[in-house]
């Protein structure tokens, strides 16, 4: 992986100080590197399991031990019901995703992981715990960049929540 000095240096040029958003652009840009190293550091990986980013984020957001509804599925993933039936359909060709009708409500479809979701779940998961160990972020470091994220998304989160 590169050095973080390499991808500060091909960053874009900072925001303009006068509109008092620099430390916010700064926040942004250092999201959106991380994410493009992580991507890169993974691809092989996302390749070999036959998923596309989109698919691998899909993969992520099923709990292995519950069930989960499409409408749910979509929450978790910011998106409308109607793109997440692409995806879980993509995930059921590969095998890693069933349906079956919900015990309590027979008009829901439940999404569970199969043995070979879950395998490629855990798989998946490693691949980008080694590839963010290599970032160079270290135990508490990155205890305190999940708080900061987690408490990031969870006010947006509830910020889009009041507007419905």
């Amino acid at each position: 992986m590169k050095s973080s000095s390499v991808y500060h240096s091909t960053m874009a040029p900072r925001a303009p100080q006068s509109d008092g958003n620099e430390a916010a652009f700064a926040v942004v840009e250092a999201i959106f590197s991380l994410h493009q190293q992580l991507l890169a550091e993974v691809s092989s990986l996302l390749a070999d399991l036959g998923l596309s980013p989109a698919l691998a984020d899909t993969l992520r957001k099923l709990d292995p031990d519950h069930s989960v509804s499409r409408r749910e599925l979509a929450d978790r993933l910011h998106c409308d019901p109607s793109n997440v039936t692409f995806l879980v359909d993509r995930l059921r060709e590969r095998g890693f995703v069933a349906s079956r009708t919900d015990a309590h409500d027979r008009r829901v479809r439940a999404l569970t992981l199969t043995a070979a979701g879950m395998k490629a779940r855990s798989t998946l998961a490693d691949g980008l715990s080694m590839a963010l160990q290599r970032s160079g972020l270290k135990g508490e470091q990155l205890r305190q960049l999940s708080a900061l994220l987690s408490s990031a998304t969870e006010a947006n989160q509830c910020e889009e929540a009041l507007e419905r």
